[in-house]
């Protein structure tokens, strides 16, 4: 319920700065790099919905090609990775706290829309905890892998404030005694980028 909050939250603040939004910038539609800040917060479905987490974090990546692609499919290949210094694991009666490296990031960005840029991504890093994650007979080491949707909004050029939905697993893909993992979480990133 809570993510449904802040998703909800966060949703309405892009709508109502909608009279700041500036046109796409061209950053996004040919090759150079791009710079970010960004905090994630999130929560397990299903059987996990007892652990939520909570991160900081910066990332830093490229868009590769000039756009290309027919109609709604009009897009560039980016490639990010992210470092989340600090990242915390609540529930199940214990607090974890690490990092995240998430060296893997590739993105689709849809350039055909005006004011904002729609993208896709696939996920793939590394968490390191200061205890076992989840709790038990398990490891501090555990891999995440996944997917996501969000935008990039431009609020004037090369800047753009950043959202996405995440839906993630995190593994510890038996290094540990154990491997309950974490089957299924979504994660919603809010963040700011500079766009080179």
């Amino acid at each position: 319920m809570r993510l449904v909050t802040t998703t909800f939250a966060c949703v309405l603040v892009v709508l109502c700065l909608g009279n700041f939004v500036s046109a796409q910038s061209e950053s996004v539609k040919s090759p150079g790099w791009n710079f970010g800040i960004f905090a994630v917060g999130g929560t397990g479905i299903a059987q996990d919905s007892d652990i939520q987490n909570f991160g900081v974090g910066a990332r830093g990546g490229r868009v590769f090609m000039h756009q290309g692609g027919p109609g709604f499919l009009r897009g560039t290949l980016e490639w990010n990775a992210e470092v989340l210094p600090f990242h915390q694991f609540y529930g199940r009666e214990e607090t974890a706290t690490g990092a995240i490296i998430n060296p893997l990031i590739v993105k689709w960005n849809f350039t055909s829309a005006q004011k904002v840029t729609p993208f896709f991504e696939v996920i793939g890093g590394t968490v390191f905890t200061n205890k076992d994650f989840p709790p038990g007979d398990t490891a501090s080491i555990n891999f995440n892998s996944g997917a996501g949707v969000g935008m990039h909004v431009f609020t004037r050029a090369h800047r753009s404030i950043d959202l996405d939905l995440r839906a993630l697993h995190i593994s510890n893909a038996s290094i540990g005694n154990h491997n309950p993992g974490v089957n299924a979480s979504l994660q919603f990133t809010l963040g700011y980028t500079w766009w080179k």
